[in-house]
């Protein structure tokens, strides 16, 4: 059973199959010796499978299940991409025989996404692989499996199984499949075969009979679910669970991972989470960014998302890809007013959890009851739900501002938006390919999109924001080329952020390495500032040490000599209900002094205490923090 694996998933499943088959093996081979073999394909030998059994002919039986995930573009991981290249060179090589692989079964499972099916990037890789080892003669026991990680993949698994089971039991009745035309053509049949009508909950049955499945992995409860669940799994490449039934969005995988990482899920397809500066502001020890740049209250703020889905893999995805994709709405559908009531329910749960924490302000935990700020940021794409302006007009009926982040796919969507207190559209890069690089869109026509969406935000009357994310090695090559991208958004505000560092992760390859210090964060601002003539109409207004973040505002929002980049809430909520045009000028307030661009507090409130964590104090008091790494804390961390 050989694996080739990206985040994992594929090592699992060959390590569950596995197991499973040798107790398979041993009921329907007996006593005969059978050894089943897990293998990493970063350092399997491809020769091994061009060498033929050493036993007498017609007594031994070699099969190969190759599991293989999906790297960027749908190639092969990239530490066992040679397997691929290997294979495909033996059938370019006219000194090896046609039939090489005559001697070996197999059966290919790939793993990927379906929303990369309309770019051609679906298991790509895995079907790769089953066309070569056909193309050598190899003899196929099962059609290729493709795996999508939009979908339950226990239910996906389950009709490849069946057909392995299957092709499996006829070898142990010594009715080896292969040994004709017939049979390969058989074998070759789409595990969809039953026909577009199938319903996975009725009780048709996929290739292999209800005993095999029943005699898989007794004991072994994820791999008897698959095999149980063979009745009536043949789904189709389109996702739907069956005609005239919408899916939820978040199938139990998601909601499992998203639920361990503290994700409050409500109804189907949104959820909430404690942003870790509510928890910051309400023992004193600082605001958000925004708090410093825009004037919100930190406990009082929702961090909320309506869709869950997303039609970008950014490699700096905070969440690490535990969330659905997507490119269109396809789900069942929750009422906007019914997700911010329960968000807010929610948030209030977690508001009360905080109580006992050591240092809580009470007077401020009161307050944080009270839900002023929503922060549509919080993982996928808000935009994607249907309702978002029905959504958009309940929490601001509450007089809750809201800050809706768009990752610049949805032009459309964002031209249709109503008023919102602040609109950002992610600016990860500067070119197509740096883009595609970074963000890992799912799109084809992801630049157009790119384009369209900042040409759809210059339309909007309110406060419009680029939000640029930089990556080192990454995207942070050519300022000039953000530069170029201003005058198409024609924005009030552009945001330059470090990449925030999330730990190890086998869906991001970010390291340590990646995340820019505050001060490269300020030259890179400095440095696009001086293109495209952008210094005559912009400047550098405020800037958040602790978050590695500065600001750049539209001179407009510079009054009278000064800055105004904080926002009236209470204004803009007295303008959206009068429902006249109102501009993002008529809800500017003054930013304070100590928030502003080269101030001594570096945009650090004075009212907040810094507390470093122990671990830096022992560093700078032992010397172990250099000259760099000092200069990005507003004092030393020994003195603290």
């Amino acid at each position: 059973v050989l694996y080739g694996s990206t985040t994992g998933t594929s090592k699992k499943w060959a390590e569950k199959i596995a197991g499973d088959l040798r107790q398979w093996c041993s009921t329907h081979f007996g006593e005969a010796d059978v050894s089943v073999v897990v293998e990493d394909l970063t350092h399997f030998p491809i020769d091994a499978l061009f060498e033929k059994g050493s036993h007498a002919p017609g007594h031994t039986l070699e099969v190969a299940l190759v599991l293989l995930s999906t790297h960027t573009d749908g190639k092969p991981p990239p530490h066992c991409a040679h397997f691929c290249t290997l294979l495909d060179d033996h059938i370019n090589d006219f000194r090896v025989n046609r039939d090489a692989l005559a001697h070996l079964h197999f059966a290919v499972l790939g793993f990927g996404s379906a929303d990369y099916e309309p770019a051609g990037h679906f298991c790509t890789a895995a079907a790769q692989v089953d066309v070569f080892l056909e193309k050598l003669a190899a003899c196929r026991l099962a059609p290729l499996g493709r795996v999508s990680d939009t979908r339950e993949a226990e239910k996906q698994v389950a009709p490849w199984l069946s057909a392995l089971l299957h092709s499996l039991d006829r070898l142990a009745r010594a009715d080896a499949p292969g040994t004709d035309q017939g049979r390969r053509e058989e074998a070759a049949a789409p595990l969809d075969e039953a026909g577009d009508d199938s319903d996975s909950d009725s009780d048709s049955t996929t290739a292999a009979s209800d005993g095999d499945a029943a005699k898989l992995g007794a004991g072994h409860s994820d791999i008897e679910e698959v095999a149980d669940s063979c009745t009536g799994t043949a789904a189709s490449s389109s996702g739907l669970v069956s005609k005239g039934k919408t899916r939820e969005m978040v199938t139990k995988r998601h909601r499992k991972e998203l639920t361990k990482e503290g994700y409050k899920i409500i109804g189907s397809h949104s959820a909430v989470k404690l942003c870790r500066w509510t928890k910051h502001q309400l023992r004193g020890r600082g605001g958000c960014y925004k708090h410093s740049f825009y004037g919100i209250t930190s406990f009082q703020c929702m961090e909320a998302t309506p869709s869950l889905a997303c039609a970008n893999k950014c490699v700096f995805c905070w969440r690490h890809h535990k969330n659905p994709t997507g490119t269109e709405w396809k789900w069942k559908m929750d009422e906007p007013e019914a997700i911010v009531a329960e968000g807010i329910e929610q948030h209030q749960k977690m508001i009360k959890e905080c109580k006992g924490i050591p240092g809580v302000k009470p007077e401020r935990w009161q307050a944080a009851m009270q839900v002023r700020h929503c922060a549509l940021s919080l993982v996928g794409e808000p935009i994607m739900y249907p309702r978002i302006n029905e959504l958009l007009a309940d929490l601001h009926r509450r007089k809750i501002s809201t800050f809706l982040v768009t990752n610049a796919q949805f032009p459309e969507a964002i031209e249709q938006l109503c008023p919102v207190t602040q609109l950002y559209v992610s600016i990860d890069a500067g070119t197509p390919d740096a883009l595609k690089k970074v963000d890992r869109p799912i799109f084809t026509d992801f630049w157009d999109r790119y384009l369209d969406s900042l040409r759809a935000l210059a339309k909007k009357k309110q406060r419009t924001t680029y939000r640029l994310t930089l990556v080192k090695d990454h995207n942070m090559a050519d300022a000039e080329d953000y530069a170029r991208l201003v005058a198409l958004g024609d924005p009030d505000l552009i945001e330059i952020k470090s990449v925030t560092f999330c730990g190890e992760s086998k869906a991001s390859s970010l390291t340590m390495g990646n995340v820019p210090w505050h001060e490269e964060v300020r030259l890179f601002a400095e440095r696009i500032l001086s293109h495209e003539g952008l210094s005559e109409n912009y400047e550098l207004a405020c800037e958040h040490q602790h978050s590695c973040i500065v600001l750049i505002a539209h001179k407009r929002f510079k009054i009278q000599g000064s800055w105004h980049t904080w926002i009236d809430y209470d204004r803009f909520h007295e303008l959206v209900a009068e429902g006249s045009e109102f501009s993002a000028l008529d809800y500017a307030a003054p930013t304070p002094a100590w928030a502003l661009y080269g101030s001594e507090e570096h945009g650090f409130d004075p009212q907040e205490t810094r507390v470093f964590h122990n671990r830096t104090k022992r560093k700078a008091k032992e010397g172990l923090l250099s000259e760099a790494q000092l200069r990005n804390y507003p004092h030393n961390p020994a003195q603290a």
